[in-house]
Parts: C-alpha cells; structure tokens; sequence
C-alpha cells in the first residue's frame, strides 16, 4: 500500500509534466512571448514557478536550508529580464528537486 506521501508525489510529478515537456520544446525566442493581452511572458512565468516552488519548500515545509531570493514577487511585475533559457531550466530543476526532497520526508501524519 503506498503512503499518502507517494501518492501525493505521484500526482505532482505528473502535473508537472505538463510544464516538463513543454520546457524539451521551448526555445530561447519563446521566453518573450505572452498569451494575448497577458501582462507576464512566458519566461517570467517560469522564473515565477521556480520561485513559488522554492518559497513552498521553505515556508510551507520549513526547510531553512533553503535560500530563495523570489524575484518575480519583489519586482511585482514583467520586467521582460527572463530571457536566458538554460538558466531558467536550470533554476526550475534545483526548484524541484529541493521541493521534492523536502516532501519526501514527510510522515503520513504530516498531511493531517
């Protein structure tokens, strides 16, 4: 029987996918684009998503060891400076993975 927790990752690692195999066929061009009349482009959102991932792992589960600088929150706004894409892939990958690692250790008595 799998714990609450391996139940709880399995659904996110298949939610992120949507945004993982979008991120196989992106291209640097791409990070400048916006949907319609959106105020964000699309590399504002990744760097948002690495930043919320983070600030989750450390608020929300605690980890201090932790250092996040969340950018797109301080700015408030698109700035339109997310535009280097393996930095940005970079960046949302050690998001992740210290997420990840953070709710790995959690008990099923964690999510009560």
């Amino acid at each position: 029987m799998k714990t609450k927790t391996q139940i709880l990752l399995e659904l996110w690692f298949e939610a992120r996918t949507r945004l993982t195999d979008q991120l196989e066929v992106l291209e640097a061009k791409d990070l400048t684009r916006r949907l319609g009349d959106a105020p964000n482009s699309v590399g504002f959102l990744l760097r948002h998503m690495g930043d919320v991932e983070l600030l989750f792992a450390k608020n929300v589960f605690g980890d201090d060891r932790i250092k996040v600088t969340a950018k797109t929150l301080i700015e408030g706004e698109d700035t339109r400076r997310w535009t280097d894409l393996e930095e940005l892939k970079d960046y949302l990958s050690r998001a992740f993975f210290q997420l990840k690692q953070i709710v790995e250790k959690q008990k099923d008595s964690d999510w009560e």
